[in-house]
């Protein structure tokens, strides 16, 4: 049995233990703590809120604040719309600064809140972040801006996706502020901060205008936590003859004091720290359309406040992780798709572990919410204690939100943009892995790049029976030249649209709340999200990049080595969706010549196309500042940009999905995980400063029990060792994944990973859960 050594952290309580001396049956669901079933998104709303449980799933899914204090969503968004469109800013009479702080003061004046008995955090009018009230404002004002500085830009983009070359756009979904910085200056603080930068330019009279509306939303959350308070008291005190029924007003009586302990100074208290993060959450995200794309390392960020609290007698274990369960279920009740990340771990100066005992109670009261999302990523070091490894694992078999990273490997690929050995220390790891130099750096996700699409264009003009290109490509390597001269002509064209689309990003969406809570924003006196960092990274993605390494096999194979089909014949065969070619297309879909098996042949290409990719990108100047990178992640793309793909050689249908990430092709790892991740490892950290992802499938019986464990956590040193920086990680069989198509009310809350994110099976389209079925069954039951 593998138990939590109590030497390496000392005081952990017994709950945190792990025992494996049970194996974990495949059919095993993580239930949520009390039995609460995490809200399905066709769930019907419910009539009224009756209990705590009902009010923390549905806070974020309808309008729960009290409408006496303001405005609905719809009545917000028609607000801000007006102010747009009696703003001088088309006029040049007046500075979109200064319109979009008037906004911001409207949102936060006029946005109705409430509080309520079952939770210690507030809630908002304004709760649906698909329909965010500046949306209605955004897009437009987006257009107007593009409009004003590149009249043509628009067109050219659009061309670029209906090619399937590239998608370009503007990204507000990634900042995160100087966590450590402004925990220690508290909202007033932040204010006196603005308010010392007295120049009447149109920033610092955005920022002090937003630090202001910032300590008023304090003020109106105060009072009407207060008015809650007292109606609460009354009523329990009418229906219990005198009798105050005790805990009625627990949560209250605890918000109130905190936020009154917010409006005048730094947080004091751990539950002060998760006050002050919401409420920046809160004027960040839903009202300012940024998205907080982490909450920092929370268990190095607050240990500091938890220990003070235990000293203090302010706080119990117990109290500590009620108060985080019902934070955590906030960003479970608003259910973003792609998780609200924060991170555990790190490595301190002297070269020691950052995690403390903190650390596991904080991945104890994750395991037993058993939510999808908020996310978790776990730095992972030589240094990282054994009982972090053993819960950590123990967790992602059971679907845990879990995504471990390598610490090492992440700093080696921050080097070829400069950054140096300390600040790679202390890497901010945000958004779904990606991370950034500590307060100094931020960087947008704007553009995919669809690396099948050249060899799709060359076989396009080989079905037409162009004499020009057909004896232009008279061996594998000339195919491959053109292949990358088309492939750098579209990353040139993108790197320069994307250069243009980024020029004027304060101009279209002022970041306010950021700017407030970054001091080198404020001293340069520019916008944080555009301007502020010392490094402003842009990415561009790779979208597909197995689908295109199997294609260029599939040619070598079957064209140049077998002479089975010529260019011009499998052209036409393509364009008529493989019809008639049934025989062909299994052949070239099912050749062993695939990259992720360990096939040297496959592993020598797919090294050269991702680093012929990267290299013509990463380092580059954008037009913020700073240069490009890479990312070897791309979200949801593979779905869409696929679905609207032609065939390709390597067997896939008109239609069907790209590969996804970095992770091989479905039907591709016939030699099973290891032979995947020894092909994974042909490709450099170094390719994609910010974040890459490898999708792992694992089968249940591999990692059961003490043994299967330490099996599990060998296979993953050897993928850091290797290179890997992240590894996204889902343990589930074939078996349960098709009774849960069959009766998905049974797997309410069976969990896979999707790319940095968890979702519920139930939630994914029957195409892609067809696609983790088969990715599962190649890969078999072995490590």
């Amino acid at each position: 049995m593998i138990m939590i050594a109590a030497m390496t952290l000392p005081c952990l309580l017994a709950a945190a233990t792990l025992s494996t001396g049970v194996e974990i049956p495949d059919e095993g669901v993580p239930t949520c703590e009390g039995g609460m079933q995490y809200t399905t998104r066709t769930e019907k709303r419910p009539a009224a809120i009756t209990n705590e449980s009902m009010y923390l799933k549905w806070k974020w899914r309808m309008n729960l604040a009290n409408p006496k204090t303001g405005l609905n969503n719809a009545a917000l968004r028609a607000g801000v719309t007006k102010i747009a469109e009696e703003s001088g800013w088309k006029d040049g009479k007046e500075d979109w600064y200064d319109v979009a702080a008037r906004c911001f003061d409207f949102l936060v004046d006029n946005v109705a809140i409430g509080f309520s008995e079952y939770d210690g955090f507030p809630a908002i009018s304004a709760w649906d972040r698909h329909s965010r009230p500046m949306s209605a404002v955004l897009w437009k004002h987006a257009a107007d801006v593009d409009a004003k500085y590149s009249p043509d830009l628009h067109d050219k983009i659009v061309q670029m996706d209906r090619e399937g070359r590239a998608t370009i756009g503007k990204d507000f979904d990634h900042s995160a502020p100087d966590w450590e910085d402004i925990l220690k200056l508290g909202f007033p603080g932040m204010k006196a901060r603005a308010d010392s930068y007295t120049d009447d330019t149109p920033f610092y009279r955005a920022e002090r205008c937003a630090a202001a509306a910032m300590m008023r939303f304090l003020d109106r959350l105060i009072a009407e936590a207060k008015k809650t308070r007292a109606e609460i008291a009354e009523s329990v005190t009418k229906t219990s003859a005198g009798e105050t029924k005790p805990g009625r007003t627990y949560w209250l009586d605890k918000e109130i004091a905190s936020l009154e302990r917010l409006r005048v100074g730094p947080p004091l208290t751990a539950f002060d720290v998760m006050e002050f993060t919401m409420v920046y959450f809160i004027l960040s995200e839903p009202l300012n359309y940024f998205q907080v794309r982490t909450f920092d390392n929370i268990d190095v960020r607050w240990w500091p406040y938890y220990q003070a609290d235990l000293a203090a007698g302010r706080t119990t274990d117990a109290e500590f992780r009620e108060d985080f369960r019902h934070f955590i279920w906030q960003f479970g009740s608003i259910d973003n798709y792609w998780g609200h990340p924060m991170y555990l771990g790190g490595t301190n100066k002297d070269g020691t572990s950052a995690y403390n005992p903190l650390s596991l109670i904080i991945l104890d009261v994750v395991e037993k919410t058993a939510l999808p999302t908020p996310k978790f990523q776990l730095k992972m070091a030589k240094n990282t204690p054994d009982e972090i490894w053993w819960k950590a694992l123990d967790m992602l078999r059971k679907h845990a939100p879990l995504c471990l990273m390598s610490e090492e490997n992440m700093a080696r690929s921050m080097k070829p943009v400069g950054i140096t050995d300390e600040e790679c220390r202390d890497l901010l790891v945000w958004g779904c892995f990606e991370y950034l130099p500590r307060a100094k750096g931020n960087c947008t996700s704007a553009s995919r790049v669809m690396l099948p699409q050249p060899i799709v264009e060359i076989l396009e003009e080989c079905k037409a029976e162009s004499a020009a290109i057909n004896s232009k490509l008279q061996t594998f390597d000339s195919f491959k030249a053109e292949y990358f001269r088309l492939l750098h002509a579209n990353t040139d064209r993108a790197v320069e649209l994307v250069r243009e689309n980024e020029r004027h990003l304060a101009e279209v969406n002022p970041s306010l709340m950021l700017s407030l809570g970054l001091g080198s924003a404020l001293e340069k006196g520019v916008d944080a999200f555009s301007l502020g960092y010392k490094y402003n990274f842009t990415t561009i993605s790779e979208c597909g990049f197995a689908t295109a390494v199997d294609s260029l096999l599939a040619i070598k194979e079957f064209v140049y080595d077998k002479k089975l089909v010529t260019l011009q014949e499998l052209g036409k065969i393509l364009a008529e969706n493989w019809e008639g070619h049934d025989e062909l297309r299994l052949r070239m879909k099912n050749s062993k010549l695939k990259w992720g098996c360990g096939n040297p042949e496959a592993d020598a290409l797919a090294k050269e196309v991702i680093e012929g990719y990267t290299s013509h990108i990463v380092g580059k100047p954008n037009g913020r500042g700073g240069v490009f990178v890479c990312y070897g992640l791309h979200s949801r793309a593979f779905i869409s940009s696929g679905t609207r793909a032609g065939a390709t050689p390597d067997g896939r249908k008109k239609g069907d999905h790209f590969s996804k990430n970095m992770a091989p092709s479905v039907g591709a790892e016939t030699e099973g995980i290891t032979g995947s991740i020894n092909s994974y490892a042909v490709i450099a950290p170094e390719n994609f400063p910010c974040g890459s992802i490898f999708d792992v499938m694992i089968h249940p019986s591999s990692v059961a029990g003490d043994k299967g464990l330490r099996a599990f956590r060998i296979l993953v040193e050897r993928f850091f060792a290797g290179g890997g920086v992240a590894m996204n990680i889902n343990v589930v069989s074939p078996e349960t994944l098709r009774n849960a198509q069959a009766h998905p009310e049974k797997y309410e809350n069976l969990q896979v990973r999707v790319a940095g994110w968890n979702i519920r099976w139930n939630d994914i389209p029957r195409k892609e859960q067809d696609e983790f079925i088969a990715r599962i069954e190649t890969v078999g039951g072995g490590l």
